[in-house]
């Protein structure tokens, strides 16, 4: 059987709903919730969403869907690249 990666880019607006344990949860206009398990280096630079103040916030989320398929099931991580803040803090 032959792996393979497959990386799609998605933008959407989101409201950014919790962080636990190193997840960053957002719930979208579909309302469907995304936790994210990879975050970028400059998200974090530019936004303290460890202190809860940016709870329930709507920004602009960029994000990247990474399909692995490491053997007979697909595995799938979500990677947050970028945030802009809609919502006035």
């Amino acid at each position: 059987m032959s792996y393979y990666q497959t990386q799609q880019t998605k933008s959407e607006e989101g409201v950014f709903i919790n962080f636990n344990n190193g997840y960053y949860t957002f719930i979208f206009s579909f309302e469907e919730k995304i936790i994210f398990e990879e975050i970028s280096k400059s998200v974090l630079e530019e936004y303290n969403l460890h202190d809860g103040s940016l709870l329930n916030k709507t920004f602009n989320v960029t994000y990247e869907e990474v399909i692995n398929d490491l053997d007979d099931d697909d595995f799938i991580i979500f990677r947050l690249l970028k945030l802009e803040l809609l919502d006035s803090i």
